[in-house]
This record gives C-alpha cells, sequence and structure tokens, in this order.
C-alpha cells in the first residue's frame, strides 16, 4: 500500500497528461467533437475518465461493436447504465444530445500515447 500511495502523484500527472493528450487529439481529428458535462477539465472531472459526444453519424448504433473490433476498449453511454440497453439517466441530466453517440474512455498508468493514437485513428475510419 506504500509503494502504490508513494507513487500517486507520479501516477495522477501521468494519468492526466495522457487524457489531455485524447483531447487533443480529438479535436484535431474529428470537427465537432464535444465533451459530455465538464468531462474535458482536469479540474471539474475525474482524471481517469473521458465522456465523449462524437457528431451524428448513421454508425453510432454499431460505433462501440466496430471499436471493439478494432481492438478499442471503450464504454458507450455513462457507468451507471454500463450494460443496460436503457439510456443513461447521467447523459440525460446533463442533456447531453441524444442524436450524437456517447464513448467513455477510461485511462490508467498503464495506457500509452500510442494507444490512443490508434483509438484516435480508429474513430477518424470509422468517420471516413
Amino acid at each position: 500500500m506504500d509503494v502504490a500511495y508513494n507513487d500517486l502523484n507520479t501516477h495522477q500527472a501521468y494519468v492526466m497528461d495522457l487524457k489531455s493528450y485524447m483531447i487533443e487529439q480529438l479535436n484535431n481529428s474529428i470537427v465537432g467533437v464535444k465533451y459530455n458535462a465538464d468531462s474535458s477539465s482536469m479540474d471539474n472531472s475525474l482524471y481517469t475518465v473521458l465522456s465523449v459526444s462524437l457528431p451524428p453519424t448513421d454508425i453510432a448504433p454499431m460505433m462501440l461493436f466496430n471499436m471493439d473490433i478494432m481492438g478499442v476498449a471503450c464504454s458507450g453511454g455513462s457507468a451507471c447504465t454500463s450494460g443496460s440497453n436503457i439510456g443513461s439517466h447521467v447523459l440525460e441530466g446533463i442533456d447531453a444530445p441524444k442524436d450524437r453517440p456517447t464513448i467513455r474512455f477510461s485511462f490508467s498508468r498503464f495506457n500509452t500515447k500510442k494507444e490512443i493514437d490508434y483509438a484516435v485513428n480508429c474513430l477518424v475510419k470509422l468517420y471516413s
């Protein structure tokens, strides 16, 4: 426990950098990308989670399936409705647009910028 606690600040800074990097890459790669609530804020959100609201697309119902096939682990909606077929009361509560697919990415000290580049490139392919 002491080892984990001693490295907490280092790991937190690393994960925050990954999240910032993903926001930057998404902003540079997908026109119209938005972030749900304060998800893109480092001061007002959990540093390990990014909730992305993507532009409307015909492939929205298959977005998570396609990302999974491409080897990208991400989730739809909010954590409160994981594995459920009902809409997210959390996303409704923040007035997230229903016509835009929401994807939730989680980060840890074990992730890399290379993995983020791959995930963003997969999203770009799905939109092209």
